[in-house]
């Protein structure tokens, strides 16, 4: 699937550049966002190789229409709340009490629904096929608990595509991970797509 790989590295290269421009546009600064780093790995794996007492924040949304599947990005405690304080100069009042919570959540919650919503725009319109996710649903806790939430409902032949996201701000280098959890249909409905794409090119 080299070939496949990198159209949906050019998804993802797309999906960067359109949730830039839109985290800049609502916190009102500079922020780049890259995804570097994709793979295709079968999704037992992804369970086999978490650390399951890592505690993260996470933004799970489902996939209602073009393609069967979830999306979850995840980000460990440390840099969604660097992320909450590079988006929300907040006062150490507010630290102290519940509105920096509520709105800090708010502000990761708005942050996993732009990168979603990028990443299903760029894929819908490589596969030139609508694909809507739901509004988000934010949960705190293990990453066992977040993954297994998402993946454990798939069977076997379902698959994983990991995708890396780095923010990145002057002063911060804020690291998250997404993840696009597919049924097998929907893997072979971008195969297909993919090479359509290809064949169009020659």
């Amino acid at each position: 699937m080299k070939d496949e790989m990198d159209i949906l590295r050019e998804v993802s290269s797309i999906a960067a550049g359109h949730g830039s421009v839109a985290l800049s546009e609502i916190l009102g600064k500079k922020i780049s966002m890259e995804m570097p780093a994709l793979d295709i790995v079968a999704t037992q794996a992804v369970l086999d190789r978490i650390s399951t007492d890592q505690i993260i924040i996470s933004v799970s949304s489902n996939i209602l229409s073009g393609l069967k599947g979830e999306i979850l990005f995840i980000m460990d405690e440390k840099s969604a709340f660097k992320l909450i304080d590079m988006c929300y100069r907040c006062t150490m009042s507010d630290k102290k009490g519940s509105v920096f919570t509520e709105m800090g959540f708010s502000v990761i919650k708005e942050i996993g629904n732009v990168i979603i919503s990028s990443y299903a725009g760029a894929l819908s319109m490589i596969l030139k096929t609508v694909i809507i996710p739901s509004i988000p649903t934010l949960v705190s806790g293990s990453i066992q608990q977040a993954l297994s939430m998402v993946v454990a409902p798939y069977a076997a032949e379902k698959h994983i595509l990991l995708a890396e996201a780095v923010f990145m701000e002057p002063e911060e280098h804020i690291t998250g991970t997404f993840y696009l959890v597919l049924d097998g249909q929907a893997m072979e409905h971008i195969k297909d797509a993919c090479k359509k794409l290809l064949d169009a090119l020659k």
